[in-house]
């Protein structure tokens, strides 16, 4: 039994140590190309996360410009109330005679 392993051993040797070669090289192969993919997806992670920083300081950029905008918005408000307001009372105005009012008009058109 241990003759008839043997001589199949030396009459097949070539053939097995290719064979053992060959699943030795589809491991090794099958763990680079795993460890390049790994690569690959941290690299594309790290330029999404870059990304989002860019977008989050944008964001507060707007959010920052948005409550300007309100502050400004509530101002014009204020001041547009206040005008209608004042649109609504009348100007006072002196009350003139018509005497005066007659001096006045003869103080203007006299010539000099």
């Amino acid at each position: 039994m241990i003759n008839k392993i043997t001589q199949t051993l030396k009459k097949y040797w070539k053939y097995l140590l290719g064979l053992v070669a060959v699943l030795f090289s589809i491991f090794t192969l099958n763990k680079i190309r795993k460890k390049k993919s790994i690569e690959k997806i941290d690299k594309k992670i790290n330029e999404n996360e870059k990304a989002v920083e860019k977008l989050e300081g944008k964001v507060e950029e707007v959010q920052r410009q948005k409550t300007i905008v309100k502050k400004e918005v509530v101002t014009k408000k204020k001041q547009i109330k206040k005008t209608k307001q004042q649109l609504k009372t009348k100007p006072t105005t002196k009350k003139r005679t018509t005497a005066a009012a007659k001096k006045n008009i003869i103080s203007k058109t006299k010539k000099k």
